[in-house]
């Protein structure tokens, strides 16, 4: 049997195989995962993807006191992909003794327990195994994979309608930048071939001082006879 990791939920302890624990955090969930069973208290970012938070309180019936505070999730590969299972706390991760390990008999695993593979005792507790792969049933499993299907699904969505956003804002952007080049360009022609009125003011003044000044040696020049 591989090291197991020990929790202790409502003054009961059960454990899992550490093996298939990938982590082992504080946490709330981020969202309500909408059609999944009472248990999900809703999903949460692992790593890049959404996974659905099991409160094993609820699941296993045995929510008869308050949830701590400071309650741990245990980040666990299972069939249906990660899940993260709400324990009240991890009390250790230790080797089982195999010796004092008891199978249980399977009229008792069946239903809502099949998902117990034994008990043992341990430091003076006893420990139930269980099976974390069978903790769901396939319609309740079916119901969480739905779920986050069209979680995913949204969210692709919403990707699409900001990337279509996105595409829209350049290409008006583009189009107004095009139209003032356009319109700066026009300018420039138009000021070319019509000088402005200071331009020519200033060229028929010169005009008028070049004709004084000729008048004026053309008067000296008729004195001077």
């Amino acid at each position: 049997m591989n090291k197991q990791v020990i929790c202790d939920i409502d003054g009961q302890f059960f454990s899992m195989d550490s093996m298939c624990v990938r982590s082992i955090e504080n946490g709330k969930a981020e969202m309500v995962l909408g059609g999944a069973p009472d248990f999900v208290e809703g999903i949460r970012k692992f790593r890049g993807e959404w996974v659905p938070i099991v409160r094993l309180r609820t699941l296993l019936g045995i929510d008869r006191s308050e949830e701590p505070v400071l309650s741990q999730l245990i980040y666990l590969r299972t069939e249906n992909g990660t899940m993260a299972f709400r324990v009240d706390k991890v009390v250790e991760i230790d080797q089982l003794v195999e010796g004092e390990f008891q199978t249980i008999p399977i009229i008792v695993n069946s239903g809502k327990s099949a998902y117990v593979s034994g008990a043992c005792s341990h430091h003076g507790r006893i420990i139930i195994v269980v099976d974390h792969n069978k903790l769901l049933s396939h319609d309740e499993a079916l119901q969480v994979k739905n779920g986050l299907k069209a979680v995913y699904e949204a969210e692709e969505a919403e990707k699409r309608r900001k990337e279509e956003e996105e595409a829209k804002r350049k290409a008006e952007e583009e189009a107004k930048r095009k139209a003032e080049e356009e319109a700066k360009s026009k300018a420039e022609e138009n000021t070319g071939e019509n000088p402005s009125t200071e331009e020519n003011d200033k060229k028929n003044n010169e005009e008028i001082k070049v004709e004084k000044k000729s008048k004026k040696k053309k008067e000296k020049a008729e004195k001077s006879k």
